[in-house]
C-alpha cells in the first residue's frame, strides 16, 4: 500500500534516505527538506504488513508529467512491488501521462531495475551529479509513458 507520509514517519524516511547503503546514489536531504516534502504531499510511503518499508518523492513537472526524484526501500525484493504500486497510483489514480527519472550511469542495479519495469532510456546528462567525494558522474534519464505501462499490463 502507498500513502502520504505523516509527520510521525519522518524519522523512518530520514534514516532510510541517509542510510550508508543509499549514500552513493541519494543526496542527503537539506535541512527541513523532508518536512517540506511531507507538507506538500510529495513524500509517499510504501507500507507492508509490519509498517513502512520504503519511500518515494514525486514531483509534478507539468500537468500529467511526473518525476520520480527519490526511491528507496529497506530490503531487497521490496523495490518491484513498491514500484508496481507506485505506477498504479500515478497512471490510474493520478491520471499521469508520463513518469521520468534519472540514475547515475554507474548504478547498474538501478538501470536494470527500471529497464525491466519498462522504462526507456531517453538520454544521458553528462557529469550532472557531484558525489560527496567531489567526483562528477553522468546520469541517465529514463521515462515510462502511460500507454507503454498499459501495454505491459495487458501482456502480463
Amino acid at each position: 500500500m502507498i500513502r502520504r507520509a505523516s509527520s510521525e514517519e519522518l524519522g523512518f524516511v530520514r534514516a532510510l534516505w541517509t542510510a550508508e547503503s543509499n549514500s552513493a546514489y541519494l543526496d542527503p536531504p537539506d535541512p527541513g527538506e523532508i518536512e517540506a516534502l511531507q507538507t506538500e504531499g510529495n513524500l509517499l510511503l510504501w507500507l507492508e504488513q509490519d509498517g513502512p518499508a520504503g519511500f518515494a518523492v514525486l514531483t509534478e513537472w507539468l500537468p500529467e508529467v511526473w518525476g520520480l526524484r527519490e526511491f528507496a526501500v529497506q530490503r531487497p525484493g521490496q523495490g518491484r512491488p513498491f514500484l508496481d504500486t507506485l505506477l498504479v497510483e500515478l497512471f490510474v489514480h493520478r491520471k499521469a501521462h508520463r513518469l521520468g527519472l534519472d540514475c547515475t550511469a554507474d548504478n547498474e542495479r538501478a538501470k536494470r531495475f527500471f529497464q525491466k519495469a519498462g522504462f526507456v532510456q531517453e538520454g544521458i546528462w553528462r557529469e550532472c551529479w557531484q558525489r560527496s567525494d567531489g567526483h562528477w558522474v553522468d546520469c541517465i534519464f529514463y521515462a515510462l509513458l502511460a500507454r507503454e505501462w498499459r501495454d505491459l499490463q495487458s501482456q502480463a
